[in-house]
C-alpha cells in the first residue's frame, strides 16, 4: 500500500477533517502524521532497466536470486539511469544484482563461507545474522561494464572472478581494469550512490551503508520474501535447471568464468 493510499483511507475515515472535534491540534497533528509517513512510505521494486533501455542485465543463469527479475527500488532505478547516461557511448552499463530475500542473502552467506572460508565470505556478502544487509532492502546493486559489442568487460583483468582483488584500487590488475573501474565509481557516485569499500562493483542507496557515507538516516528497511514479484512456477523451474546445467558444464569442463 503505497503513500497516496494510506492517505485516502485517513481521508475516509475523516480525521482530516476542519470540524473534527473541533479541534484545531488535532488537524495540526494528523497532517504531520500523513507528511511523516508518506515521506518514509516504501517505494516499490521495479525493474533495475525501467527507465533505461541502454541498461542491461545479467543473465537469468548467472544469478544469484533466481526466482524474480532484477529489482530494486524506484528511486534507485532512475539513478541508475543517470549513471548509465553519463558513460561513454562505447559503453554500457550492466546490473548484475539487486534486491535478494532474507533467505537467499542467507543461503549465499552459507555458500560463500563454505566455498571460500569465513574470511573472504566476510568481506564478500553480508552476514544476515549481523544487520540488515543492503540488498535486502531493495536499495543496493552490484554492476558491471559492457563494451560496444555488449559483452562483458573483466574489472578484474588477468584473474578471472570478478570478486578478485575486489577492492577499488589494486596494482595486481590491468591499467585498463584499474581506469575502468574508477569509471564505473565515478559514474555511480555521480549519480548518488554510496561505494562498498571492500567490494568495486558493489553500490547502494537508502541503506546503512549509504547512510553512514553521507551521515545521513537510512531509508529503506528489509523487504520480507516478495512473492507478488515471483516468475510463474514452471519459469522459475526452467531457470533453475538452466542455472544447475550452467554450473554443471562449468564444472565438467572446467571453464574460466567470471560467475
Amino acid at each position: 500500500m503505497n503513500g497516496t493510499i494510506k492517505i485516502e483511507l485517513i481521508k475516509n475515515e475523516k480525521i482530516i477533517s476542519p470540524k473534527a472535534r473541533g479541534s484545531e491540534l488535532l488537524n495540526i497533528i494528523t497532517i504531520y502524521y500523513i507528511i511523516y509517513h508518506t515521506i518514509t512510505m516504501d517505494e516499490k521494486l521495479v525493474r533495475s532497466n525501467l527507465f533505461s533501455g541502454k541498461i542491461k542485465e545479467l543473465p537469468n543463469h548467472k544469478r544469484i536470486e533466481t526466482n524474480i527479475p532484477i529489482l530494486v527500488r524506484e528511486t534507485v532505478a532512475k539513478m541508475l539511469k543517470t549513471a548509465s547516461d553519463s558513460l561513454p557511448k562505447d559503453l554500457s552499463l550492466q546490473v548484475d544484482g539487486g534486491y535478494r530475500s532474507p533467505q537467499v542473502q542467507g543461503f549465499l552467506w552459507q555458500n560463500r563461507v563454505k566455498q571460500l572460508g569465513i574470511k573472504k565470505a566476510t568481506e564478500l556478502v553480508s552476514n544476515p545474522n549481523k544487520g540488515t544487509p543492503g540488498h535486502t532492502t531493495g536499495g543496493a546493486v552490484d554492476v558491471s561494464l559492457l563494451d560496444e559489442n555488449l559483452k562483458e568487460i573483466n574489472l578484474s583483468a588477468p584473474f578471472t572472478k570478478y570478486y578478485d582483488e575486489q577492492e577499488l584500487y589494486s596494482t595486481k590488475i590491468t591499467k585498463e581494469a584499474q581506469k575502468l573501474r574508477l569509471l564505473l565509481y565515478k559514474a555511480m557516485l555521480s549519480a548518488g550512490f554510496a561505494p562498498c569499500d571492500n567490494e568495486y562493483w558493489h553500490f547502494s542507496y537508502g541503506d546503512k551503508k549509504w547512510a553512514k557515507y553521507y551521515n545521513k538516516k537510512p531509508i529503506y528497511k528489509q523487504i520480507p520474501d516478495p512473492e507478488i514479484y515471483y516468475y510463474p512456477l514452471i519459469q522459475r523451474y526452467y531457470y533453475k535447471i538452466i542455472r544447475r546445467l550452467y554450473k554443471l558444464i562449468n564444472k565438467i569442463l572446467n571453464l574460466k568464468t567470471n560467475y
